[in-house]
């Protein structure tokens, strides 16, 4: 993905947007009337606001029009639309007393949708931005699919986990989320990404809701990092939109990234530990981190009462793991080298990171029963293992040989004390020549 652009823009908006409800009466009367609204149409066209202020309508249509565009730019698309968004603005009235703030509705008219926003003040900015989110992304899925007067359309849920992701990183609440993530998994309670993906309504309980919060947008970044990231999540709304179903839509874009559950899982995971890993601050070095391979990848089998049929006590390298598949204690062992392995991943030194991910591929295919893909990814994990340590002694050969040629300082150290000890020679033999010594020398010759 590209860098995060400058959000300078879409804070004064937001700060503007504040500022600008303050008019909003919030009581009944005259001008509280549908037929009282102020309508402004938004540069775009695509966007319409009401409300029963003169400036809300504008700064409305200013504030979505700066969602569409970071909404687009995350997904690396143009600002083509078919059908409107509507933003409607009502003062909160006492039957409205349990109404959401903020919620949306679509509508059918003869071949064409509408989305309509409707907002009760006073505005609530964060849950105003998830539901244009929500609107852009139900307008991308739909604006394909035909539509017949007459005909009801049915119209697909938009995923929370994607609504909610996109949302968070259009607001820029990463290192409030990052930490929320980080305590997670440092619990060892991560949530996973079936769990995430089934998830409709957000919890009722604040700290749950951020860690549904945390992880939709972590996940959400991880789908846009893969190759052709962006193009994927729009190829998953357009599926979304003719398959109504977002888990089959889902698999359908992913299905080449992600061929089972369990390797969804394995991804998941490993992006957990290495986005919310101090990565920078506690990188290892290439010999820490081989030496921490050399730790983890070995299996020490003892023979003992409470796991009857291991061998006995034997080191089995990697390589040769494959002839125990039938043994029960095997998938507590694969489970436990693929939890460190994730771990090691986050602070790897980048020269074996490959060569990491190839061996949990390998496990990974051992704890389904596939021996010869465990085989041959396990062969290509070691000859990437191999080639990064090559990799890394050429490298340290290297800067070894560049300190001697151009930083020499032991050398000159070196002539600087000879050229000391010839200084302190000249001067004790200058001291030495004097009238007293020259006359002792006379008794000294004799």
């Amino acid at each position: 993905m590209n860098a995060r652009r400058p959000r300078g823009l879409f804070a004064a908006l937001t700060a503007s947007l504040a500022l600008t409800q303050i008019a909003v009466p919030r009581s009944g009367s005259a001008a509280s009337s549908t037929n009282a609204l102020v309508c402004t149409l938004s540069p775009s066209r695509q966007f319409v606001a009401y409300a029963n202020d003169r400036l809300l309508p504008s700064a409305l249509c200013a504030y979505a029009e700066q969602v569409k565009r970071e909404w687009l730019w995350l997904l690396d698309a143009s600002g083509q639309w078919r059908d409107p968004i509507l933003i409607v603005v009502r003062p909160r009235e006492p039957s409205l007393a349990q109404a959401p703030a903020v919620s949306l509705e679509t509508f059918q008219t003869d071949e064409h949708l509408k989305y309509q926003v409707d907002c009760l003040t006073p505005l609530d900015e964060p849950a105003l931005l998830t539901t244009v989110v929500e609107a852009l992304c139900a307008e991308w899925a739909n604006r394909d699919q035909p539509t017949v007067r007459g005909r009801g359309y049915v119209t697909p849920r938009m995923p929370l986990w994607l609504v909610q992701g996109i949302a968070a990183s259009i607001q820029g609440r990463g290192d409030l989320l990052l930490a929320v993530a980080r305590r997670s998994v440092v619990a060892g309670r991560p949530q996973g990404a079936g769990d995430l993906l089934r998830i409709k309504l957000l919890p009722s309980d604040p700290a749950e809701r951020g860690l549904v919060q945390a992880n939709a947008w972590m996940f959400t970044e991880s789908l846009l990092a893969l190759p052709n990231g962006a193009r994927k999540l729009q190829r998953f709304l357009t599926e979304l939109g003719a398959q109504k179903v977002a888990s089959n839509a889902f698999w359908a874009v992913y299905h080449g990234d992600f061929p089972r559950d369990i390797a969804l899982e394995k991804w998941w995971s490993l992006q957990q530990v290495s986005r919310t890993s101090v990565v920078v601050a506690e990188n290892l070095s290439a010999r820490e981190t081989a030496q921490r391979l050399d730790e983890i990848l070995p299996t020490e089998l003892d023979l003992t009462n409470s796991r009857p049929g291991v061998p006995g006590e034997r080191e089995v390298p990697i390589t040769q793991l494959w002839r125990y598949d039938e043994q029960p204690w095997l998938l507590d062992v694969l489970t436990m080298k693929l939890d460190r392995l994730g771990e090691l991943r986050g602070r790897a030194h980048p020269l074996y990171r490959r060569a990491i991910d190839d061996y949990v591929d390998a496990l990974s295919w051992l704890m389904r029963k596939s021996t010869v893909r465990f085989r041959r990814a396990v062969r290509r994990a070691e000859a990437e293992r191999l080639a990064a340590e090559e990799r890394s002694s050429a490298i340290a050969a290297y800067i070894d040989q560049a300190e001697r040629v151009y930083a020499p300082e032991e050398f000159s150290s070196v002539f600087a004390g000879s050229f000391r000890t010839l200084d302190q020679f000249q001067k004790l033999e200058n001291e030495r020549h004097s009238p007293i010594s020259d006359y002792l020398d006379k008794f000294d010759r004799e």
